[in-house]
């Protein structure tokens, strides 16, 4: 049987009303009182079915996690991550974490997800390359909700952002000082502002560095105007050496690309890294599994998704603060494939 506020309240010797302020964290009770309640709540093992706060607020005490389908896939698992970073985050609170996913072709009239159909949850947070009629839908309901990896120009929304640019400037810099001279490019869409800030830290290291001399701007780049894929990743090396430039580096704007790219150079008989240097980004699982390892920037996932909970958290509790944006820090992770 279930133990109720006044199981509580009889264990404690204290009011049905004082069980109930300390659940509401209201003053009017002294601290050796609540201390007592809350050892008698977590004695009883009482878990309300919401918080008398939440009650209070008129809150459901569900958040959101929405991801755009093509990105929850088991190769890529970097948003897989970043749900569980959440998932953590909110085990000291009283929100669960509902999943979903959505379409890219998103239509609210019929692909609405059930949580903001019927109002069930206090906010959201939209993970990745995400639809933007749902993002203006979430705005023109107030519902609040926070970016993760993604961020909509010129609109001033709460976001979570991977240091996108000072992790590939970073690794352009380690290749310079291996003495690799040629060093390529190999990214996907860069509508996705991650993407574009990659491919932004790329031409700028190799100016700083004095890299590429030899080759105009572009010989050693080749772009996928689509979702990037290890697939990509094989066309795109093809791509660079089928120039016939001097290549000695490749950079990947993620460690799918990288790993479609080794495959590649592996079946060409090129030697990696002694022929050509690889460095991906992200540092998803299987980068550090793979053979050999390969290089990557590493970027701390689950540290993403409890950020973006403990902001959208902020976001609810005080919903008419200033827009944030925050950053997280990457590393390069030098492994064998540079």
């Amino acid at each position: 049987m279930k133990p109720t506020i006044k199981n509580i309240a009889d264990k404690a010797g204290v009011s049905t009303a004082t069980v109930s302020l300390v659940l509401n964290e209201r003053p009017g009770v002294s601290a050796d009182t609540r201390e007592l309640v809350k050892a008698t709540i977590s004695d009883l093992n009482y878990f309300p079915k919401r918080s008398a706060s939440q009650l209070a607020r008129k809150q459901t005490g569900n958040i959101g996690f929405i991801l755009w389908e093509d990105h929850f896939s088991e190769i890529e698992m970097f948003y897989s991550q970043c749900f569980l970073g959440m998932e953590h985050a909110a085990r000291d609170s009283d929100y669960y974490i509902l999943l979903t996913t959505v379409k890219l072709d998103f239509k609210p009239s019929s692909d609405l997800p059930r949580f903001l159909k019927f109002e069930d949850v206090d906010g959201v947070v939209l993970a990745g390359r995400v639809p933007h009629n749902l993002v203006k839908l979430l705005d023109k309901r107030k519902i609040p909700f926070v970016l993760l990896d993604y961020d909509i120009p010129g609109q001033k929304y709460n976001k979570v952002l991977v240091d996108s640019y000072s992790g590939v400037y970073s690794a352009v810099k380690e290749l310079a000082k291996k003495k690799r001279q040629h060093i390529g490019y190999i990214g996907g869409s860069a509508d996705h502002p991650s993407i574009a800030e990659r491919f932004r830290a790329y031409k700028e290291a190799l100016s700083d560095f004095g890299l590429n001399k030899a080759e105009s701007s572009g010989d050693l780049v080749y772009e996928s105007n689509s979702e990037i894929t290890r697939e990509i990743g094989i066309e795109g090396i093809k791509a660079l050496l089928a120039k016939k430039h001097p290549l000695d580096a490749v950079i990947c704007a993620n460690d799918t690309l990288a790993i479609g790219v080794i495959e590649e150079l592996k079946h060409q008989k090129i030697e990696v890294p002694g022929d050509i240097a690889v460095i991906g980004f992200d540092d998803i699982y299987a980068a550090r599994l793979h053979s050999p390892p390969l290089s990557t920037v590493h970027v701390p996932k689950m540290d993403l998704g409890k950020e973006a909970f403990k902001l959208l958290v902020e976001v609810i509790n005080n919903p008419s603060q200033v827009p944030q944006t925050r950053i997280i820090a990457v590393e390069c992770v030098c492994r064998d494939t540079s």
